[in-house]
């Protein structure tokens, strides 16, 4: 399998947002998942394919979120 996409899931630590993590890790994405506990995910470990951050955008201000999509 080859890991050569990468996907960012938001809400990834548990329930659709971990299925939707498994779904892409299963298909060969590399995956970035954030949640406010996405390293204290029951659902989820970190690997080479997964990266989880912890972070609630609801707690910082934010004043845009830019999605760059190149050439796939």
């Amino acid at each position: 399998m080859q890991f050569n996409k990468t996907v960012i899931v938001t809400g990834a630590s548990q329930g659709i947002g971990a299925g939707i993590v498994q779904a892409f890790l299963a298909r060969g994405y590399n995956v970035v998942g954030t949640a406010r506990s996405a390293t204290k995910s029951k659902e989820l470990s970190a690997s080479d394919h997964l990266a989880l951050i912890d972070g609630d955008i609801g707690q910082f201000e934010i004043d845009a979120v830019v999605a760059n999509a190149g050439i796939f």
